[in-house]
């Protein structure tokens, strides 16, 4: 399916830096599980505003070699996917929507038993 991705990038952001799990966990005052969860996510994860707003401000404490603040905008990148056609009823293209399949799916069952019912008739 075409679509843009975000990346999320804290495990580079934190390579980088060289900040430690536990640290960061430590700093934020959570849990190294979820640092760890954090850090392994490949596309972003869905947080507030006080959650990330504390993230980059704990990596900003931690940091070394520090040219400039950790900003949301690094801990991002978007990729934008390949154009979808959309068509007059601006639908994408290819894109099946979820109450299409299931009525071809309701169709095609439908047809099914009609058929076993005119085999066993016959």
């Amino acid at each position: 399916m075409n679509q843009a991705l975000i990346k999320w990038k804290l495990k580079e952001v934190m390579a980088r830096h060289n900040i430690k799990a536990r640290d960061l966990a430590a700093e934020m005052g959570v849990s190294a599980n979820s640092i760890s969860n954090l850090r392994n996510a490949r596309t972003m994860p869905r947080l507030d505003g006080e959650i990330l707003n504390n993230l980059c401000e704990s990596l900003n404490r931690l940091a070394q070699d520090l040219e400039g603040e950790i900003t949301p905008s690094d801990l991002i990148s978007y990729a934008r996917g390949p154009n979808p056609v959309v068509d007059e009823n601006y639908e994408i293209k290819g894109a099946k929507a979820p109450t299409q399949q299931k009525k071809s799916r309701v169709t095609s069952s439908k047809t099914e038993i009609e058929n076993s019912l005119l085999s066993t008739a016959a």
